[in-house]
């Protein structure tokens, strides 16, 4: 079942907003830049919100349809590539740090 069926949201890229970007993604990337003393690492802050966000927006895909369908794919894809991006690049420096 889609999340956006169940909570009865009408427009799937407002849905996603609401469900993914505002309580998941934007508060721990936040966290993940600023907070330098904290109980978790910046690479855990990053890793969460991109695989829970990874898995939630599906749901949203199944019930998309047009642009909204088209924009939701680059948002996923969008994700999944900076996740990429970072972890290739943190390889990269401890590589070199070796």
């Amino acid at each position: 079942m889609s999340i956006g069926l169940v909570l009865e949201i009408d427009h799937v890229l407002f849905g996603v907003f609401v469900m993914i970007v505002l309580p998941i993604l934007g508060p721990q990337l936040y966290l993940a830049v600023t907070d330098r003393d904290g109980e978790h690492a910046p690479r855990t802050r990053i890793r969460t919100p991109a695989l829970v966000s990874l898995s939630l927006l599906p749901s949203f895909l199944a019930v998309a349809d047009g642009t909204d369908r088209t924009i939701l794919g680059l948002l996923a894809g969008g994700v999944a590539l900076g996740y990429l991006c970072y972890e290739g690049g943190l390889g990269y420096r401890r590589a070199r740090e070796a």
